[in-house]
């Protein structure tokens, strides 16, 4: 079962960016072109309302008044539980979105921060990770545990995060009150530090994924769903429908008609997310995504001059 992973992780500590295993490969894998979306015909206002329902119900926004969490630093990433090939391929194509959107990669050799591991019974493993590796769960709140369970059943993602100054400053923690409150403040603390402005940053990222749940797919529609639940806090969907916007994360729930990769609307929601400022918080996004998906899939400039 997953002890395999947990005993890699407690004491690997996240030490290499290869393949991590390549045990109980037993899936058919096969790869297909890349999707190319073309939005005709779509009135302005129908896309708009998709887009932003689509955006709504797929972004986790925290209970908490903080900005949403991103990826500041490198990312090195690493796969568990499928051929070294196949992981290969995986690896490389995360990897390249992540350049496309500015977010950095380390360099062979790095610590694992994006773990991605196929395994056969989501939940077991998961209920195991707990135990095992609690590490990999000590950012999260009840609530942000509990949202890991929904969407399609069979793939799990979560982060673990860092709350920082706006600059990327490390911060501190200090208690205040009677009885006494923990509160993160800026290092050295000052009486001004106390409103700073913050960011969140995601310091880790893991997705787990059934196994059965992977043949028929290809390494891209793998990878870029990867990256989807990687580079950003979102949801997966649990259904889908005539009327929902493409996308990939429906991978797993559109019956033999998904996404052959990342579509417009997942580019323009990850190239929105990552153009925002840094204490931007989650409602911004709403609107930042629309206008993304504007000039992308409609091709509709409002910066434009004519002449």
């Amino acid at each position: 079962m997953f002890r395999h992973l947990s005993y890699l992780l407690a004491f690997s500590a996240f030490t290499t960016s290869a393949a991590l295993s390549a045990q109980d490969d037993d899936t058919n894998h096969s790869e297909a072109p890349e999707n190319q979306i073309v939005v005709t015909g779509e009135r302005e206002k129908e896309a708009q309302q998709r887009v932003n329902e689509m955006t709504k119900a797929i972004t986790r926004r925290p209970k908490i008044d903080k900005p949403i969490a991103r990826q500041y630093g490198d990312i090195c990433v690493g796969v568990f539980g499928m051929s070294a090939d196949y992981a290969n391929g995986i690896i490389g194509q995360v990897e390249e979105n992540a350049r496309a959107l500015g977010i950095r990669v380390s360099p062979e050799g790095c610590r694992v921060n994006t773990l991605i591991a196929f395994v056969r019974d989501g939940h077991a493993e998961l209920e195991d990770l707990r135990k095992s590796a609690p590490w990999l769960f000590e950012s999260l709140l009840d609530y942000e545990y509990k949202r890991i369970l929904r969407g399609s059943g069979g793939a799990f993602a979560w982060h673990s995060t860092k709350v920082k100054e706006v600059d990327g400053k490390e911060m501190a923690m200090m208690s205040f009150g009677d009885p006494p409150r923990d509160v993160v403040v800026s290092d050295p603390f000052t009486a001004s530090n106390i409103s700073q402005q913050i960011r969140v940053d995601m310091i880790g990222s893991v997705v787990l994924i059934e196994k059965s749940l992977v043949p028929g797919k290809t390494i891209r529609q793998l990878a870029d769903y990867i990256s989807m639940r990687s580079f950003a806090s979102v949801d997966d969907m649990a259904s889908d429908g005539p009327n929902t916007t493409s996308t990939i994360l429906s991978l797993f729930t559109s019956n033999g008609q998904a996404a052959e990769g990342m579509t417009d609307f997942d580019w323009s929601y990850l190239e929105a997310l990552y153009k925002l400022p840094s204490t931007a918080h989650g409602s911004t996004v709403h609107d930042a995504a629309w206008s993304a998906y504007r000039k992308r899939a409609l091709k509709i400039d409002d910066d434009r001059t004519s002449d």
